[in-house]
């Protein structure tokens, strides 16, 4: 998914100054790439973060609207306060839609395994998957159905989709396995044994 970022360039790099933007519904960011000079920007932050919650499920370019032109970017780091987790700076790259480049993307799980309904449980061992190609060739996304998975059975790399792309990882990678659930632990014994009865003997020698 693409999405447009308007921008303003910004001169402002003192802690009072940025905490002053960040007051005003900023966040102070950066754009920079192989042929662009290093440019300090400033963004909408209601804008962004409607954008970057939707980047959670599907890989996100941003083009990034300054002073008439615009830059085809991806979200290449970000600064994240340790307490309120607000996002305080953003790093913006350039790329070259012919160039090639490594990208992380989520994987789309469709239908529910067969197993579940056999009383398994689907285990999910990795979400995303790094690929490299070209980022005009980026695919939309990564799905793999697991319906026909039983108790036991598992998916790999290797059984993903194939493209005009290469996974980083290696094809025996387990990306997601369907379990049986583990029998239920027989309930401890609760109630105390009960004392055994005094023998006759024993009253007796109690008695005296």
């Amino acid at each position: 998914m693409i999405y447009t970022l308007e921008a303003k360039k910004r001169n402002n790099i003192k802690k009072s100054e940025l905490n002053a933007l960040r007051a005003q519904g900023m966040i102070p960011a950066v754009l920079y790439g192989k042929e662009l000079k290093s440019t300090s920007i400033a963004i909408d932050k209601a804008t962004f973060m409607r954008f970057y919650k939707k980047s959670f499920t599907e890989l996100t370019f941003y083009e990034i609207a300054l002073e008439g032109k615009k830059y085809h970017t991806i979200l290449k780091d970000k600064l994240i306060h340790p307490v309120t987790r607000d996002i305080l700076h953003i790093d913006f790259m350039q790329i070259q839609e012919s160039a090639l480049m490594e990208f992380e993307l989520p994987i789309q799980f469709v239908g529910e395994a067969v197993g579940a309904k056999e009383g398994g449980f689907t285990d999910v061992i990795q979400r995303t998957v790094k690929i490299v190609c070209k980022a005009n060739e980026v695919p939309e996304e990564i799905s793999v159905d697991v319906s026909n998975l039983h108790v036991g059975d598992s998916l790999r790399i290797q059984d993903l989709p194939v493209g005009a792309w290469q996974y980083k990882d290696n094809d025996d990678v387990t990306i997601v396995v369907v379990h049986a659930k583990k029998a239920e632990e027989p309930a401890a014994e609760t109630e105390a044994e009960e004392p055994a009865a005094e023998t006759e003997a024993d009253t007796t020698e109690h008695e005296q």
